[in-house]
């Protein structure tokens, strides 16, 4: 014979396990929801007497970091493109530059001939208009 606190603990049980479920289906949906970003930290190696990556594409306001992993010294300096910039002598450690305007950036070591990358930068894209509805 069932008695009435079998059912109330089974019950009370059931719904825990349920509000559970809910709660992980929840949490799935709001994940998949979010948007991933298409290239969070772009960065190029600079290696001994190359670039890795030699073609790289980013949305313009993106900041890209250059980081030296070999064991010689570079630099890294645009040779033709919107804006001009060059990097310090290093043979270790980073630089960072935001990318403000738009275009292809051609982008040298001056002390290894053949040590080129091309940059392209893209235009931001518009936000896309707001509608309201009035009902």
């Amino acid at each position: 014979m069932l008695t009435q606190g079998w059912f109330s603990k089974r019950a009370t049980r059931l719904t825990a396990g349920l509000a559970v479920v809910g709660l992980v289906a929840a949490l799935g949906v709001a994940a998949a929801g979010a948007a991933p970003s298409a290239n969070p930290k772009p960065a190029v190696s600079l290696g001994d007497n190359f670039f890795k990556p030699t073609k790289l594409t980013v949305v313009q306001g993106t900041t890209v970091t250059f980081t030296w992993t070999g064991s010689n010294t570079h630099n890294v300096t645009v040779v033709s493109g919107p804006v001009k910039f060059h990097s310090t002598d290093q043979s270790s450690g980073t630089y960072k530059r935001t990318m403000t305007k738009p275009g292809t950036y051609k982008i040298i070591c001056t002390f290894h001939p053949g040590m080129v990358m091309t940059l392209k930068v893209t235009k931001k894209p518009k936000a896309a208009p707001t509608t309201t509805s009035t009902s």
